[in-house]
């Protein structure tokens, strides 16, 4: 039975976050993705889910190349027909080579969804791959039906291909797969995602969030701690505004941020701004402060706030300084028990500091340690 075509759109607004899916609808316009198509899903029901989705994918000029793996791509495309997808089929499998690829880029052109079949078994199959590599993609995207990659039991939602390694990986499920994805990285695509196509909205999922729900090894900057610039100061006041009203952060302004903008930085995923920190030297006493360490509710729990910490710490040490210091009222357990910092008394503070803390009233703690070496 065919799908009415109205409600393709919709589950990009439904199942996310209205603004966040608005803003990676622009930064996908016009690229090209590969979606890669497990033998064992093609005749799940949960694929035509995954196929509406990828309509409303190519609806706002996403270009789609479905393979199927294997020789099924008829049931595949018979599946996307009832979708009222804008598809064709190409009649040769990958395996076929030269003029496999030249047919796919005919039907990308059109503009349709190209469907074909990989020829033989494998996700990550030579055909496939040289496939994405000369037609440009952006994304290499795995839907299978088994669990993606896990370290130690825990999700991992993102991982560089510089650090995929038997030796990196030893606690993690799938390795063998982390290294073909990897390798695919570095044959010029910049991110592949391992999915779980048994999941409903898993495709929108993973590609308009900044966490994503699958497994992605990315070759570019999908992750990076950079200087606060001007024009992220607004956005930087808005997401600590209720650390502050709820007294958990100090009172800071557009102006005061703006007189010491060289000490901030931010934690960012897809260039979305998530965390935040500060370096505040005392070049005198030869310590620095790391301060204004905030986390994005959504994006607590993975790691983000120690990287960040660990960061303030390089940079203190490479600035020749001897200890750092942290000065909290909420994050009390955070200091002394996840990173290790050791209670200070006020009096071990710069005096400038000191005499700041002191006139503020509040009930904050001190923690710190030596810096040493790297």
């Amino acid at each position: 039975m065919a799908v009415n075509r109205t409600f393709v759109i919709l589950p990009i607004f439904s199942r996310m976050n209205v603004r966040s899916a608005l803003a990676y609808v622009p930064y996908f316009r016009n690229r090209l993705f590969v979606l890669h198509i497990g033998k064992e899903m093609v005749h799940e029901e949960a694929l035509v889910d995954a196929l509406l989705d990828a309509d409303a994918l190519h609806e706002i000029g996403v270009r789609l190349v479905l393979v199927a793996e294997g020789d099924n791509a008829e049931h595949l495309a018979a599946r996307a027909g009832a979708c009222e997808m804008h598809a064709a089929l190409a009649e040769q499998p990958l395996t076929a080579g030269d003029a496999a690829v030249a047919r796919v880029r005919e039907i990308v052109e059109r503009p349709q969804v190209a469907i074909i079949p990989s020829g033989t078994l494998g996700r990550f199959d030579e055909g496939s791959v040289r496939l994405a590599v000369e037609l440009g993609a952006a994304k290499y995207i795995c839907l299978q039906k088994d669990a993606v990659p896990n370290r130690s039991g825990q999700p991992i939602f993102a991982i560089a291909e510089r650090e995929v390694s038997r030796e990196n990986c030893a606690d993690c499920t799938c390795v063998d797969e982390l290294l073909h994805a990897a390798e695919v990285c570095r044959r010029g695509i910049p991110r592949v995602h391992m999915l779980n196509g048994l999941h409903r909205g898993v495709l929108l999922d993973e590609l308009f969030s900044e966490e994503g729900v699958g497994t992605m090894v990315h070759a570019d900057s999908y992750r990076e701690i950079r200087p606060l610039h001007v024009d992220d100061i607004p956005e930087l006041l808005s997401m600590i505004a209720r650390c502050v009203v709820d007294s958990k952060l100090v009172v800071r302004t557009y102006e005061s941020i703006l007189d010491n903008l060289q000490s901030y930085y931010v934690y960012t995923l897809d260039d979305t701004i998530v965390g935040c920190v500060a370096l505040y030297p005392f070049p005198e006493n030869r310590c620095a402060e790391l301060g204004c360490l905030f986390i994005k509710k959504n994006y607590e729990g993975h790691g983000y706030g120690k990287a960040m910490c660990h960061f303030i710490e390089q940079k203190a040490r490479a600035m020749g300084f001897e200890r750092i210091f942290a000065i909290s009222q909420s994050a009390v357990a955070y200091f002394r028990d996840r990173l290790g910092y050791q209670p200070l008394s006020r009096d071990s503070l710069p005096p400038s500091r000191r005499a700041v803390l002191e006139a503020s009233g509040r009930a904050s703690e001190v923690f710190g340690h030596d810096l040493g070496t790297p």
